[in-house]
């Protein structure tokens, strides 16, 4: 059984009931990368349900703004704001504004491989992760530059053959989104700072199976004490409420899902109890699972 949706990038009209790939959707290689202007966004529907995608990708706002969810955080994009996610990051679109203007493009690793951009891509990447924030707000210099390439990438993808032009806009906006970031402050994580990093990685990456903050301290080689103490300085909230609300988070997503029954999510969640598991989510939600399943049904 799939956890979380995971999405290709020919599958995303199922996101926001939206065919965001539009008259480019028959060119070769959309699941490799792609680029579309963000006014197809008048027409989407939102929020969209928690998902992954299999690909990197970032949004670019000239104009407007947008709120989206990555993992438990709520992050608003506005003008000379860019907000790039790797993939199988958590992520939910919340909504925009009707005047929003910009990009969204995403790529996957394979395309960058040869090159400079892999390396640029890990770098900014590596930044985010370390302030626990993918969103960059631009200077004029970068955001001018930035929009220019992205205009012509976006021609270019729609009346070339050839995507190796293409390829070097792209390793080109990596560039410049790392340039800018060298310009910043460096960051240092402490020993404390440190463990909070490592615990939000395992929470992606082991959430379904692991729900005590005993087995994260484990992990961690500190002690469950410590670990709560660490992460309620660092976040205002204790380990455990994280790990609940990455295991709510996983539960809406395969909820959405009409295939599944909501025993299956439960043990998709490692929970054998499925009383247990609906008394759980109605506490975090106010909804029973059953309650939430139709009221996804009835909204899309």
């Amino acid at each position: 059984m799939k956890r979380i949706p995971q999405y290709q990038p020919d599958e995303f009209n199922t996101i926001l009931n939206l065919d965001w790939a539009g008259k480019a959707m028959q060119k070769k290689g959309l699941n490799e990368f792609f680029i579309e202007p963000l006014q197809v966004l008048s027409e989407a529907k939102t929020p969209s349900q928690p998902h992954r995608k299999t690909v990197n990708d970032f949004v670019f706002i000239k104009r407007g703004f947008l709120e989206k969810m990555v993992c438990s955080d709520t992050f608003t994009v506005q003008e000379n704001m860019i907000i790039l996610l790797p993939p199988y990051k958590i992520r939910t679109f919340i909504k925009n504004t009707p005047d929003i203007e910009g990009f969204y493009c995403h790529f996957s690793d394979d395309f960058i491989a040869e090159g400079p951009g892999l390396k640029y891509l890990q770098d900014i990447l590596s930044y985010a992760e370390i302030k626990n924030n993918p969103t960059l707000y631009l200077d004029d210099q970068h955001e001018k530059r930035i929009f220019l390439i992205l205009k012509q990438m976006e021609s270019l993808y729609i009346t070339s053959d050839s995507m190796e032009l293409v390829r070097l806009y792209l390793f080109t906006v990596l560039g410049e989104i790392r340039h800018f970031i060298e310009k910043l402050p460096k960051e240092y994580l402490s020993a404390n700072e440190t463990v909070v990093l490592k615990f939000r990685r395992l929470i992606t990456s082991r959430i379904q199976n692991l729900h005590a903050v005993k087995e994260y301290a484990d992990l961690l080689n500190v002690s469950p004490n410590h670990l709560n103490k660490t992460i309620k300085k660092a976040t205002g909230k204790t380990a455990s409420e994280i790990i609940i609300e990455a295991l709510v988070m996983e539960a809406r997503a395969l909820l959405s899902l009409p295939q599944y029954t909501v025993s299956e999510v439960a043990v998709a969640l490692g929970i054998d109890d499925a009383s247990y598991f609906s008394r759980l989510f109605k506490k975090h939600t106010g909804l029973s699972p059953s309650d939430y399943k139709k009221k996804i049904d009835l909204s899309w």
